[in-house]
């Protein structure tokens, strides 16, 4: 408790949720009510079948003991709109709500949490930075194969000394001296998705304007790339 106050204050001038149980408190009133799924259009029929693909389709154990998720998941995945959940609808998405996506989430981290973890890294954090500050040329190049699941993506953030500490991205990317690309030279570990995706939305450090400092860039980067 007293490290508690020492990081909060004594006392909560702003009410919490999570907080109050830094404080002992268990503020129910905060919590949102728990989600009407009868709201949803065709949510349900969208949970049944892909309970019935999971069960039928998905070998948690194999997948866990070859560290594989077979070519034949993804492709069901992507067939299904899984892949594609929360997308735009003209790339071929569903643009689903957070809750319906969620839903689908926890019909498959109850059969596979390997499989879950894989379609939540490709769909929620892969693509997000193009869906919302890419250009539409980007969107249109990338999001439509993603949404199929065609390309899968990665986020590549995590370094040996970043992760949870994102500001502490050691990774830089230099511009040439024509200024037309840039040479990003660093080191990656335990991206998810990275050894299959297609697509990678990297971090990485590159010099302010004025030449004093630096902050961190996102690019779009492809394997076949140079």
């Amino acid at each position: 408790m007293a490290e508690a106050e020492e990081i909060l204050g004594e006392s909560l001038e702003k009410p919490s949720f999570v907080k109050g149980f830094s404080f002992g408190e268990f503020r129910g009133d905060l919590l949102p009510p728990y989600p009407d799924f009868s709201r949803y259009d065709d949510l349900e029929s969208r949970v049944e079948r892909l309970r019935e693909f999971a069960e039928h389709a998905i070998d948690p154990v194999q997948i866990d003991r070859e560290a594989n998720i077979p070519d034949s998941v993804i492709r069901g995945l992507g067939e299904m709109g899984v892949l594609g959940a929360c997308l735009p609808r003209w790339a071929g998405g569903h643009e689903l709500t957070q809750v319906e996506y969620c839903r689908l989430l926890e019909v498959l981290g109850g059969r596979c949490a390997s499989t879950a973890l894989f379609v939540n890294a490709h769909h929620s954090i892969g693509p997000r930075a193009i869906v919302l500050f890419g250009t539409r040329q980007q969107q249109e190049k990338y999001l439509p194969k993603l949404a199929s699941g065609e390309w899968i993506s990665a986020f590549a953030l995590t370094e040996p000394e970043a992760g949870s500490d994102a500001a502490n991205v050691q990774t830089r990317a230099e511009p040439t001296p024509d200024g037309k690309f840039y040479v990003i030279r660093g080191e990656k570990r335990w991206i998810t998705n990275g050894s299959i995706a297609s697509v990678l939305t990297l971090m990485a450090r590159t010099p302010l304007p004025d030449g004093e400092g630096t902050a961190i860039t996102a690019f779009i980067v492809t394997p076949d790339m140079p």
